[in-house]
């Protein structure tokens, strides 16, 4: 009996990952899913869809005034039925759904978490979700129990064991029971990530759990790291530094709106502006997908989401082929 229910776990795992391989596609006003050598595997028959997560994907049907929302497996059935109004992924095999205006969580057998009846709420993370109510932000447990209470201006998702939270106009991180673990000093924080989190105070740079600064304020912008190195700004000018703070890539990417013009990276490489494209760049600052877009994305199971004209989209491989390039 336990050799064939490890047997049907590792099976379910496989469907899993091999479902949350599937990009979403939009196909004449339609959406479906296709596979890493874009082929259409999923019929676009959705009149909206995101991507797998968790090994479902939450898909929209009928008329916009009326449209409905709940999840899809790898065979495009659902197996959630659409009876919401908005729906998140599935994040720790929890996710966010709101009817009437008001957010609550169910789990993968569509049974309610928390009833929807929250203001607000972000995607569960390290057994913890946040939610809104009465203007203040709490967190529930995977159970639905209040186990920190809405106090908080502001607050995100649990990473290492931290999350960023604000109180009186400051940010600060909080621990898995609400002790405040990092005192509320700063302008603004972002999530930890390799040990590192960015805050802002008057500069950005990165602290570690202690709340020491390991990379000094020098920063006009700070992202997350992401494989050991983080895009940050000056001057106007985005590059790379990694823990040590030490610049890998030179602050050479330029953005006239004054948006980032470089994103964090994922599979080797990065999405960064030169002039006015996009293209891909590896951890030396090379760039290995010539600057030709639009609009890029990050990498996620071999594919990139690109735009090489603001109303045509599609897939590139890690080559930069396209793999899907939008409706034929």
């Amino acid at each position: 009996m336990r050799y064939c229910m490890a047997i049907l776990l590792l099976v379910a795992t496989a469907l899993a990952l091999d479902s949350n391989q599937l990009r979403v596609v939009e196909l004449h006003g339609k959406y479906g899913f296709i596979n890493r050598e874009g082929k259409l595997v999923i019929p676009a028959r959705f009149d909206f869809a995101w991507d797998f997560s968790e090994g479902l994907a939450d898909a929209w049907v009928g008329a916009p005034v009326d449209s409905k929302v709940g999840f899809i497996d790898r065979t495009g059935e659902f197996v959630i039925p659409a009876r919401f109004d908005y729906a998140r992924a599935f994040h720790g095999g929890i996710a966010a759904v709101q009817v009437r205006g008001l957010w609550g969580f169910i789990d993968r057998s569509s049974h309610p978490i928390a009833d929807a009846a929250l203001e607000q709420v972000n995607d569960f993370a390290e057994g913890l979700g946040a939610f809104k109510s009465e203007g203040k932000w709490g967190y529930l447990d995977t159970k639905g129990a209040r186990v920190i209470n809405p106090l908080y201006d502001l607050t995100s998702e649990f990473s290492e064991g931290l999350a960023p939270a604000y109180l009186n106009q400051k940010c600060g991180f909080i621990d898995k029971k609400g002790a405040t673990v990092i005192p509320f000093r700063f302008e603004r924080c972002a999530a930890f990530t390799d040990d590192l989190a960015a805050v802002k105070s008057g500069l950005w740079g990165y602290i570690d759990k202690s709340g020491s600064f390991q990379i000094k304020p020098g920063f006009d912008s700070a992202g997350v790291f992401s494989e050991g190195i983080a895009a940050i700004a000056r001057a106007g000018k985005w590059g790379y530094v990694n823990q040590a703070g030490e610049l890998v890539v030179a602050p050479e990417f330029f953005s006239p709106s004054g948006s980032p013009a470089a994103y964090r990276f994922s599979e080797g490489k990065a999405c960064v502006k030169q002039r006015d494209k996009w293209g891909f760049i590896d951890k030396k600052g090379r760039f290995v997908i010539a600057p030709k877009f639009v609009r890029c994305g990050t990498f996620k199971n071999g594919l990139a989401d690109v735009c090489d004209a603001p109303n045509h989209c599609g897939y590139i491989n890690d080559r930069g082929e396209f793999v899907w390039s939008g409706e034929p």
